[in-house]
């Protein structure tokens, strides 16, 4: 569908029909316009003919058309360094999580050891307890202290 719209460039106007949007297009011919009255106010254009200032505009648009094409170029470039950061990024975040997870499973296996040998020692301590309370002396003491006395 072709949209038509009544431009001013230049002083003239000047009809244009696009695909593009009405938008789009008083957008562009703004920007034309915009060119023009810098290179008059330059005075770069006083002294020229018609055809000449339109080989200048040309020239302008193209500058600011390779200038934006550059940096585009330079933003892919950032973007690729980016993205092949990203999945470095990620792949060493899956390793360490994963390193997370065995760490985490050592640390229960090594706590539940750690909780029974404080149970046994608890248990121990209170079997040592009830042992002298009733002056039971185990085998080994009564050993030693025989050994002791003779």
């Amino acid at each position: 569908m072709k949209n038509k719209i009544d431009v001013v460039i230049n002083g003239k106007v000047i009809s244009l029909r696009s695909d593009e949007s009405a938008e789009h297009m008083q957008k562009v011919s703004l920007y034309v316009d915009q060119k023009i009255t810098e290179l008059k106010n330059k005075n770069l254009s006083a002294a020229v003919d018609d055809r000449v200032n339109a080989v200048l505009i040309a020239l302008n648009l193209a500058d600011d058309y390779f200038k934006i094409k550059d940096r585009h170029t330079a933003l892919d470039v950032t973007n690729q360094k980016l993205t092949g950061n990203v999945s470095r990024l990620e792949k060493e975040n899956n390793e360490l999580n994963e390193q997370v997870i065995k760490l985490k499973s050592e640390l229960e296996k090594v706590t539940t050891e750690f909780e029974e040998f404080l149970q046994n020692f608890d248990q121990q301590k209170a079997q040592s307890d009830i042992d002298e309370e009733n002056h039971i002396i185990p085998l080994s003491k009564a050993g030693r202290k025989r050994k002791a006395a003779n």
